[in-house]
């Protein structure tokens, strides 16, 4: 086998395993999100506290009362952790007032 194949070969190997990295990086950072967010749910409800609104949601109306609806859902990701659909589908109910 020529060196050059080689080469490409092992190029090749690196570039997927450097995006396989991230992409495993970023949903662990997004797991870890959620995590933290039912551990205070559940913080909440082991307390008897009532449980309330997220903060959260304040700044998400404003976004959506601006009609920026996609900085809405991007903001939803970032915070919960949450997939495009799951994230989609919360901000169109605070959208609805449900």
């Amino acid at each position: 086998m020529d060196l050059s194949w080689i080469l490409i070969i092992i190029g090749a190997v690196l570039v997927f395993g450097y995006v396989f990295y991230n992409a495993t990086e970023q949903r662990v950072k997004a797991l870890e999100t959620r995590i933290r967010h039912v551990e205070k749910l559940l913080q909440h409800a082991t307390q008897g506290q009532k449980i309330t609104e997220p903060d959260i949601n304040e700044e998400l109306r404003e976004l959506l009362q601006k009609g920026r609806m996609v900085e809405a859902v991007k903001r939803t990701r970032q915070e919960f952790g949450w997939s495009l659909l799951e994230a989609k589908q919360y901000v169109d109910e605070l959208k609805a007032g449900k």
